[in-house]
């Protein structure tokens, strides 16, 4: 069980350490790792759990635990939207022009997709919820 294992390394010992725990991994073993710096846990583990108050509220593989929120997209498109009704299941929309950015739920990702190829799409970027995003989230829910 490691907690905060990272803190206080300079670059080069947090490669070793990554390399070191890769090498328990590949030999079968279980490592706890608790730490506050979200993108050290996205790359290292397999599985999270998400704790509040003592307690364990979510827990899964990063996979299962990106379908609890909405993935970013943006895009560039030859034709602008008209305006928030013409992007089905947007969240967060800022139109600039011919630029797109905002949140989709997954099971509506297909269909905002297909009304982008529509609307001629130059460039698009589609990125997963970080795991920081995913526990921010998830407060934020629980909170309100």
């Amino acid at each position: 069980m490691l907690d905060e294992p990272t803190s206080g390394l300079d670059p080069l010992m947090e490669a070793v350490f990554r390399e070191c725990v890769a090498e328990e991994k590949r030999r079968g073993r279980t490592i706890l790792l608790s730490s506050h710096i979200l993108s050290e846990v996205e790359s290292l583990c397999d599985r999270v759990s998400i704790v509040r108050d003592g307690r364990t509220v979510e827990s899964g593989t990063l996979a299962e635990l990106r379908h609890l929120t909405r993935v970013s997209l943006t895009a560039e498109l030859a034709v602008a939207p008209a305006g928030p009704g013409d992007l089905p299941g947007a969240h967060d929309l800022v139109i600039d022009g011919g630029r797109v950015r905002c949140q989709v739920d997954p099971a509506d990702l297909s269909g905002l997709l297909a009304r982008l190829v529509e609307l001629g799409v130059r460039d698009m970027t589609v990125q997963p919820p970080t795991l920081e995003e995913l526990f921010i989230r998830h407060y934020q829910t629980t909170a309100a």
